[in-house]
């Protein structure tokens, strides 16, 4: 488990704008959170390189690149073959999320597909090529839906860490 990173009510508040907007501009960011435009920077370079900040995930309109569902595949298999299993889910998919998991499944993955017939193929072959015990499809209703009013947020420390 990795330590805890002490963050104050202005980092707080640099990651809500993020997480509400992550292309916001670093010049409203500062205005919003009453600190300069230098100190903002300083402030989120830091969050990068505690790894509090690690990328954006943005959902294209798939629909419109010819792949209008969005599944989740559950693979229960023995063996080591994930690397191997995502490999042909990839292939056949628009593969989003891979994860190894803990739990019903041994792999979850994220995938966006052209139709029902390209998911059950894909789940075909990763049954007959791997021997999957079991292989299960989720049809979602859209893309995926972040709740961003359900993230709190909490400073670990009243004071400032020497910066605006």
């Amino acid at each position: 488990m990795s330590p805890t990173v002490e963050i104050d009510e202005k980092d707080v508040k640099i990651l809500n704008i993020l997480i509400k907007d992550a292309r916001a501009r670093l010049k409203a960011i500062a205005k919003e959170c009453g600190i300069s435009s230098v100190s903002t920077l300083n402030r989120i370079k830091r969050l990068k390189k505690l790894n509090v900040i690690t990328g954006a995930t943005l959902f294209p309109n798939m629909g419109e690149l010819g792949s209008p569902l969005v599944a989740t595949i559950g693979v229960v298999f023995d063996g080591k073959q994930s690397d191997e299993i995502i490999r042909v889910i990839s292939k056949q998919t628009n593969l989003v999320e891979p994860s190894t998991s803990v739990g019903k499944y041994d792999l979850c993955a994220l995938v966006f597909a052209e139709n029902a017939t390209e998911l059950n193929k894909t789940a075909k072959l990763v049954k007959e090529k791997f021997g999957a015990r079991e292989v299960a499809i989720n049809l979602w209703s859209g893309p995926p839906r972040i709740v961003f009013e359900n993230i709190d947020l909490q400073p670990t420390k009243e004071t400032s860490h020497g910066q605006n």
